[in-house]
């Protein structure tokens, strides 16, 4: 679902956006697995807004780790604008952006944790 069309170069940049406005912070493959769409489309969209100083990265081990650039001039317009770009999307994929599991559940604990993000 390409919802900034017209705003964005490409849908894979809105996804790669999304992703991390709404999860916080991640890594080309697990964006790629997230959407279910080829690795390369995704790095080419990360090292783009990387160079355009939308986001910055780290590496953990031997991972890149992207995140949104806090002292990127027009953040809180553009997580503003993803807000409610995220309000058009389908409540799935709303509801499976904003989960986050990273383990399994123990015994008695909720199905679903939701991470909240200012």
């Amino acid at each position: 679902m390409f919802v900034l069309k017209g705003l964005l170069r490409a849908e894979t940049q809105e996804k790669v956006l999304m992703y991390l406005m709404a999860r916080g912070d991640g890594y080309g493959k697990s964006i790629a697995e997230f959407y279910g769409v080829p690795t390369n489309p995704i790095q080419k969209q990360l090292a783009r807004l990387e160079s355009d100083g939308v986001i910055v990265s780290h590496l953990i081990g031997s991972v890149r780790n992207y995140e949104l650039n806090p002292r990127y001039a027009f953040m809180e317009p553009l997580k503003q604008l993803l807000k409610a770009a995220l309000e058009a999307y389908p409540s799935d994929l709303k509801n499976n952006l904003m989960v986050l599991r990273t383990r399994p559940r123990q015994a008695g604990k909720p199905l679903e944790r939701v991470r909240n993000r200012k």
